[in-house]
């Protein structure tokens, strides 16, 4: 009879003519958000380096003569002195013109870009254990910006990848639509998507409750067939997204290093790996969602105040912090935008340095666990309720 329960839950998931709605609007985010993207100003690593050596003559110029009477003034002075001349080194190993093979590809010139960047890295980070004395403010690069710079040089020159990729190609736009995806824009998603669950029971209740099957495995089926959906429209809209793009610019490499924070640390992944880590997270949120939809939905009996309950509680943390309370003990909510939680920003938010994708996961796991369990006993006290309740016949 489950299965039966299961495959009439399904028939009426696919009449249901709003998540169809939802599913091509997710579709079509992809191919839409893109013709925003490609407009944006981006940064050539040439440009950058360039930059940045122009710049470096600024820090001379504005140290102190005071530190430089000092013995660690004359260090520091050496420092920065190394410091520039690898920077105007990089100049010379990005450059598009004459005979610098390195920017078209893993070549020679290319490694010795990645050597003298981590060089210069190191530098910068022993100027940091100095306390930058004698550099102003505006010079100093943060360490968590030296750390992932580092975990992304390491990488290429472990893979040997070129430095150069273009961020319009289908390896490198996906990532980014799928932060842009994460976080509220997904749960409003899922939220709507389930909204469609009790319709049916709470219209035809007489007609319903003549399947002899339990509670759980009703709920089972239902968050079921609306889980797969959710995850069917968003693998489709990846695909999509990607053969749209890929037609435009290109595939690109989907070993291009993406960073994510893991341990209190920087790690490069592959862009294939990210994804994965994207879609698993992805799958946990939205079951969480439903569950939690389906049991806020069974106590307010009312569809529109389910959802704005449970986005009002996943946005507290948001509006408790703008309010200028302390919200670190809601830190588990900050996992539904699992963006944050690879980029690190949720860490850094709540100054929690565990909080990295493998603490996120766990989290979602337990949170998952937790509200079949209040479902389950829920159901089994109005159980037993009902059965105290019921008059006992005399023979």
């Amino acid at each position: 009879m489950f299965w039966k329960y299961l495959l009439f839950e399904t028939k009426l998931l696919l009449l249901n003519k709003k998540n169809w709605l939802l599913g091509l609007a997710l579709i079509l985010f992809f191919p839409l958000y893109y013709s925003h993207y490609s407009q944006l100003d981006i940064v050539e690593i040439e440009e950058k380096v360039t930059e940045e050596a122009e710049k470096f003559v600024e820090v001379f110029d504005s140290f102190p003569g005071t530190v430089w009477q000092t013995q660690e003034g004359k260090e520091i002075h050496a420092n920065l002195l190394e410091q520039m001349g690898l920077l105007h080194w990089q100049r010379l190993y990005v450059r598009k013109d004459g005979d610098f093979d390195g920017y078209f590809g893993a070549g020679p010139k290319f490694h010795k870009f990645f050597d003298a960047r981590l060089k210069l890295n190191e530098l910068r980070l022993d100027l940091h254990q100095r306390g930058n004395k004698g550099v102003r403010r505006d010079h100093i690069v943060p360490v968590d910006e030296i750390l992932k710079e580092n975990a992304l040089y390491r990488y290429h020159k472990e893979h040997d990848l070129s430095l150069i990729q273009d961020p319009l190609k289908a390896s490198n736009y996906i990532p980014v639509a799928l932060n842009l995806v994460s976080g509220t824009l997904f749960c409003i998603l899922v939220l709507l998507a389930g909204s469609s669950m009790l319709v049916n029971d709470q219209l035809h209740p007489s007609v319903l409750f003549g399947f002899p099957i339990s509670f759980m495995q009703k709920a089972i089926s239902k968050v079921g067939v609306h889980f797969v959906q959710i995850m069917v429209f968003l693998c489709a809209s990846i695909l999509i997204g990607s053969f749209y793009v890929a037609r435009k610019t290109g595939w690109g490499d989907f070993r291009t290093p993406v960073l994510i924070y893991q341990d209190a640390d920087f790690i490069a992944i592959s862009t294939l790996r990210y994804l994965f880590y994207m879609l698993v997270a992805f799958g946990l949120i939205a079951l969480l969602l439903l569950l939690t939809f389906l049991l806020v939905n069974l106590v307010t009996k009312n569809l529109y105040a389910a959802i704005v309950t449970i986005l009002f509680v996943l946005l507290s943390p948001q509006l408790l912090l703008a309010a200028g309370v302390e919200t670190n003990w809601l830190y588990p909510l900050r996992f539904i935008d699992i963006s944050a939680v690879l980029s690190g920003e949720a860490a850094k938010e709540f100054g929690i340095e565990k909080l990295d994708f493998k603490h996120a996961y766990s989290w979602l796991v337990v949170l998952n666990l937790l509200v079949i369990s209040i479902l389950y006993f829920r159901n089994k006290i109005l159980h037993i309720r009902k059965v105290e309740t019921v008059p006992m016949k005399l023979s």
